[in-house]
């Protein structure tokens, strides 16, 4: 099952300064390119030339598996937010999801979903169902033209688990998904 919602991080702002002295001073912020940064920074109390100008992200929390980095700067996070946005133009959440359970990092799930470097079977939940949909999928050239008595013997739980294999591959919660 696939869903149409849009992917997003919201992370908790916090002010470097003012938590070293023991106080918890922050605020919850979704990324978008829309955010004013000086305006969200003031607004918990770090600004420039003052003895808070310093801040850090104490709690992350996300719909896809994206990870926040602690110390992200303001062009990370920026850069994010972009990276999103057109994710959330161009892929299911799902499939992204997916993708990330193979890639290494958010940027290299960035990159294969954006380049299309992926193949993504839907529903697909073990070897079994990978090598059905495999077959199916015509992944064996002209199996149609196979007599349907032979096709009943073929191994389908073992083409899944060779072509897993082969590939960086791995099962989602949602599917079967391998990068290229």
């Amino acid at each position: 099952m696939t869903t149409t919602d849009n992917i997003y991080v919201n992370i908790y702002l916090t002010n470097l300064g003012k938590y070293t002295e023991g106080y918890l001073i922050g605020k919850w912020i979704t990324l978008s390119t829309d955010i004013n940064w000086t305006e969200e920074l003031e607004s918990i109390g770090v600004k420039e030339d003052t003895d808070y100008e310093e801040f850090f992200i104490t709690d992350f929390e996300s719909n896809a598996n994206i990870k926040i980095n602690e110390y992200m700067s303001i062009s990370e996070l920026e850069e994010m937010a972009e990276k999103i946005e057109e994710l959330n133009n161009t892929i299911d959440i799902d499939i992204f999801n997916a993708i990330l359970t193979c890639a290494s990092d958010f940027d290299e799930a960035y990159n294969v979903a954006t380049n299309g470097d992926y193949i993504y079977y839907d529903d697909v939940n073990d070897e079994d169902d990978l090598g059905h949909a495999l077959v199916d999928g015509g992944f064996f050239n002209n199996i149609d033209n196979i007599d349907e008595k032979i096709k009943m013997y073929l191994d389908y739980e073992s083409i899944g688990r060779d072509y897993m294999i082969n590939v960086n591959g791995s099962f989602s919660d949602n599917g079967f998904i391998a990068l290229y």
